[in-house]
C-alpha cells in the first residue's frame, strides 16, 4: 500500500470501530423559571443534555416533553462536582387527579397532573463519560414507559444558591449535521459547566499550535527555504487537530483523577488517535518540497471532511484544511520566512 494511503485506511477502519456513537446533544436552557416558559424539548426520545442554572434558593427549571404512546421518558439529573449543591427533581404527568405532597416546595402542578418527587441525592462515586470526557456526578434518575400521550413536565428545585445542574434524556442517538459539527465546540461549554476557565481547557490545544509553529518556522530559516501559503494553511490544519486531540486526552486524564480506571479509556482513545492520524497526514502534505498536486489537495479536502466527522481541530483545523484543498493555483507562491 503507498504511504500516502495510510493515513486514509487507518482512520477509516478506527472509524469502523467507534460509530454510531452513544453521545448526547448539549443544549442549555436559560429563562424557563415558571411552566409558562418551560424550555420544550421537541424530540424528548433522543439523546440530549440540558444544561441549567440556577441563581437562587428556592429557584426552580422548568422543562416540556410532548411524549406519544410507546415512548419512555427518561432522565438523570447530575452536577458539575462532589461539593456542588444538589437539587431535587419533580416530573409531572397528566391524566390523574394528584396533587404534590409537599405544599412548601415552589413548583406549579398543572390541574389533572400528579407530580412524583425524586430527591437528589449526594453522589459517593463519579462515572467516567468517554466521549467528553468528564466525570460525571448522577444524584437521581426517572424512567417511565408512556401510556398516556401528552405534555410532561420536569421542575428541578434548587436547594442552595448558584446550582448548575444539568438533565440526561432520551435514548435514542441521533444528531443533524450541524449538531454533529459543532459538538467540539458544545464540549467546551461543558467544560466551562463543570468549573473549569476556558483558558485550563485550551491551554494544551494553544501550546501545541504555539510550538508547532515555532518548530516550522525555524526549520525554514535554519535551511532557507521558503513555505507557501498553501503548506501553512495545511501545517495550521495539522496542529490544529493534534491540539484538539491534546485537549481531549488532558480531560481524560483529569476525569480519570476522579473515576478511577474505567474501559471507557479505549474509545476515548481511539477518539484522540483518529485526530493524532489525521494531523500527521496534514502535516506530511505540508511538508513537500514541491508544488502541490490536484492529488494533494484533494487529500487534504479529504483531511477536512474527516475532521468534520470525527470532531477533529475545534473546526478551525477543518476550515483551513478546506481552504488548502481549493486554494487557487496563483497563490501558491512561497511566503518568506525571513
Amino acid at each position: 500500500m503507498s504511504c500516502r494511503w495510510l493515513y486514509p485506511a487507518l482512520f477509516i477502519l478506527l472509524l469502523l470501530l467507534v460509530l454510531p456513537v452513544n453521545a448526547h446533544v448539549p443544549i442549555s436552557a436559560a429563562n424557563n423559571n415558571d411552566i409558562t416558559h418551560a424550555f420544550s424539548v421537541e424530540k424528548p426520545t433522543k439523546s440530549y443534555v440540558l444544561y441549567g442554572h440556577l441563581q437562587k434558593a428556592g429557584d426552580s427549571g422548568y422543562y416540556q416533553f410532548s411524549m406519544n404512546d410507546g415512548d419512555r421518558l427518561t432522565l438523570s439529573l447530575m452536577i458539575p462536582g462532589p461539593e456542588a449543591p444538589v437539587p431535587d427533581m419533580i416530573v409531572m404527568s397528566p391524566g390523574t387527579s394528584g396533587t404534590i405532597e409537599d405544599p412548601s416546595l415552589p413548583v406549579t402542578v398543572p390541574p389533572g397532573y400528579s407530580a412524583d418527587i425524586i430527591k437528589g441525592q449526594k453522589p459517593v462515586t463519579a462515572e467516567y463519560e468517554p466521549f467528553s470526557p468528564a466525570a460525571i456526578y448522577e444524584v437521581a434518575s426517572y424512567a417511565k414507559n408512556i401510556t398516556l400521550p401528552g405534555t410532561y413536565y420536569v421542575a428541578v428545585i434548587s436547594p442552595a444558591d448558584e446550582t448548575q445542574y444539568s438533565i440526561a434524556v432520551g435514548y435514542i442517538e441521533e444528531f443533524s449535521i450541524f449538531e454533529w459539527v459543532f459538538i467540539p465546540v458544545n464540549v467546551i461549554d461543558t467544560h466551562l459547566w463543570e468549573g473549569q476557565s476556558i483558558l485550563t481547557i485550551l491551554a494544551p490545544f494553544l501550546a501545541v499550535l504555539i510550538l508547532g509553529f515555532i518548530l516550522i518556522a525555524r526549520q525554514k530559516y535554519d535551511t532557507g527555504g521558503q513555505k507557501s501559503l498553501l503548506s501553512w494553511l495545511a501545517a495550521g490544519a495539522g496542529l490544529c487537530y493534534l491540539g484538539g486531540s491534546s485537549i481531549t486526552l488532558v480531560q481524560m486524564v483529569r476525569a480519570l483523577m476522579v473515576t478511577g480506571f474505567s474501559a471507557g479509556v479505549v474509545l476515548t482513545l481511539v477518539f484522540a488517535l483518529i485526530p493524532v492520524l489525521l494531523g500527521m497526514w496534514a502535516l506530511r502534505i505540508a511538508r513537500l518540497p514541491s508544488r502541490h498536486s490536484m492529488k494533494d489537495r484533494l487529500f487534504l479536502g479529504m483531511i477536512g471532511v474527516l475532521g468534520l466527522v470525527s470532531w477533529a481541530g475545534l473546526i478551525i483545523g477543518p476550515v483551513m484544511a478546506f481552504f488548502a484543498a481549493v486554494l487557487p493555483e496563483r497563490l501558491q507562491v512561497p511566503v518568506p520566512t525571513r
